[in-house]
């Protein structure tokens, strides 16, 4: 964006801790919504010597994820980063397994909700994201939230100014904006910063 000439400002409205845990339940797919569910859970284990056993598939709710994923190991699937169509792919390979979802003390859970007793669920709470206390952001014309906590700090901190338009990372977080009465939010088909900024060049 900042080679196309707009002037970008970039923060996290959210704080980040680690939430410890001591072992790993016996299943057969772990899978990650974020990349930061990723981090923490790979990084405390290795810190911590936690056993991991070969024989556990990983999933990965997106693209970004799944990359990350695979800086530690094997990413055996990958979704689309929409939990409407990605429910149903990891259904066919994972009906009946039990499944871990390591994930932010706030999280959605979009898949869990969608898949119900499709699967043995199992929650693993590793991180909490809570809101900074503190920030200021300047007055921009094009507002690009990346995830539907982000979006609700921001609102409850700031309101929407006349001509500025929202953009979502995906349909989730388009949803959480329009929950909180936050209209006409644009976001790409498929959930990807780069698909976000070629929406937004279309838009002008």
């Amino acid at each position: 964006m900042e080679n196309a000439g707009f002037e970008v400002w970039g923060e996290s409205l959210l704080q980040l801790e680690l939430i410890p845990f001591e072992k790993i339940p016996s299943v057969d797919w772990i899978f990650f919504y974020s990349q930061n569910g990723v981090q923490f859970f790979f990084n405390h284990i290795k810190k911590n010597n936690i056993p991991l056993s070969k024989e556990i598939q990983f999933a990965s709710f997106g693209e970004k994820t799944a990359e990350t994923i695979m800086q530690f190991t094997t990413c055996h699937f990958v979704g689309t980063g929409d939990a409407e169509t990605t429910t149903p792919a990891f259904s066919k390979i994972a009906t009946g397994k039990k499944v871990l979802f390591p994930r932010a003390e706030n999280s959605q859970r979009s898949i869990q909700r969608l898949i119900g007793n499709q699967i043995s669920a199992l929650d693993l709470i590793v991180y909490k994201n809570s809101p900074k206390e503190y920030f200021s952001i300047p007055l921009m014309d094009y507002l690009f939230f990346m995830s539907p906590m982000n979006a609700k700090v921001f609102f409850q901190n700031y309101q929407l100014k006349k001509g500025q338009k929202v953009f979502a990372i995906g349909k989730t977080t388009a949803l959480a904006l329009e929950n909180i009465g936050i209209k006409n939010v644009i976001f790409p088909q498929k959930p990807a910063e780069e698909e976000l900024v070629k929406i937004l060049l279309k838009n002008l």
